[in-house]
């Protein structure tokens, strides 16, 4: 009863394991994920910021690669125990890493700002708008029990059985998968928007005794779903940040999971938003400029992560 009880407790870790390894396994299986030079947008990137300053780019590279680089120290312990007790600060560290140098990007097109989810509905429109890789440009929108899916091409639909702890055999697997990551982080969106219009007693959403109302139809969800942008990769590495407090963390703690699997397969994805947006940086400023600013960091540090990208970013 007890091994049942813990199984049970652990299903939301070994989903999320699930989820993210299905995403780095659609990305290896896409053989045009370093062709950067096929995407009509990458061809174009220019500096488009008026009040451009190369310093702040580097400071935010250089937070991207120090971030990675805290990451990654696990891989140099090798420790089983140690990957488990280290996913608390291992979830906001992968999440920002990539946060990071995405907005080091958008520095460069004068689109950079403070605002988390102002910043992951800019990339969900670049994902729309064709600007990424396809290897990442998977996406859902749509209201309520009307999303779509974009960006998968084996997806075909949710089969009656599905289950987001399916073993994952093939690209068909781990497209289903990630469609559903997509489903319930956009589901889990609309909820906690829903629970800030609470907060503000939203006069859209009163009964007619001018209290919030506690049944939704349609009507009101779709006003919700209305506000919702794509939903892309990053809002799922931000639901994994979120993830990162005491309650939930002890959930992921006491699961029967292979805590080493799950750090590689996240470190994966982060290894490859990296290389993205380091990529259309380098477009951006200049390969001189941005190798200048790789030089200036600690290369001990980067030697495994930035380094090694920036030599795939050579040959394109």
């Amino acid at each position: 009863m007890e091994l049942r009880e813990r199984q049970k407790k652990s299903i939301p870790s070994r989903v999320f394991f699930n989820h993210f390894f299905a995403i780095t396994y659609c990305i290896s299986c896409n053989d045009e994920r370093f062709k950067l030079k096929k995407i009509p947008f990458y061809n174009k990137i220019k500096i488009k910021n008026p009040d451009f300053n190369i310093k702040e780019v580097k400071k935010l590279l250089w937070n991207s690669w120090s971030t990675e680089y805290a990451y990654r120290i696990g891989e140099k312990i090798d420790n089983s125990e140690y990957y488990k007790f280290s996913l608390h600060w291992n979830f906001p560290q992968a999440y920002y890493s990539a946060y990071l140098s995405m907005t080091a990007f958008h520095e460069t097109q004068g689109i950079a700002n403070d605002q988390h989810e102002k910043s992951i509905k800019l990339f969900g429109n670049s994902v729309k708008d064709k600007h990424y890789p396809s290897a990442i440009s998977f996406y859902s929108n749509g209201l309520k029990d009307e999303f779509q899916y974009q960006g998968l091409p084996t997806f075909k639909g949710f089969p009656k059985d599905n289950s987001s702890l399916t073993k994952i055999d093939c690209l068909e697997d781990a497209e289903l998968q990630v469609a559903t990551f997509l489903k319930t982080t956009r589901r889990q969106n609309a909820n906690d928007k829903r629970e800030r219009f609470k907060k503000q007693n939203d006069p859209r959403f009163l009964n007619g005794k001018k209290e919030f109302r506690k049944a939704f139809s349609k009507k009101h969800w779709d006003i919700i779903y209305g506000a919702i942008p794509e939903t892309s990769v990053f809002n799922l590495l931000y639901r994994l940040r979120i993830k990162a407090n005491y309650r939930d963390i002890e959930t992921f703690i006491n699961a029967d999971i292979d805590f080493k699997s799950f750090h590689t397969s996240l470190g994966e994805l982060i290894d490859y938003l990296n290389f993205v947006h380091e990529a259309y940086i380098t477009k951006a400023i200049g390969i001189d400029k941005y190798e200048k600013i790789l030089d200036g960091f600690p290369s001990h540090l980067n030697d495994q992560t930035a380094l090694k990208r920036f030599e795939i970013i050579k040959k394109i």
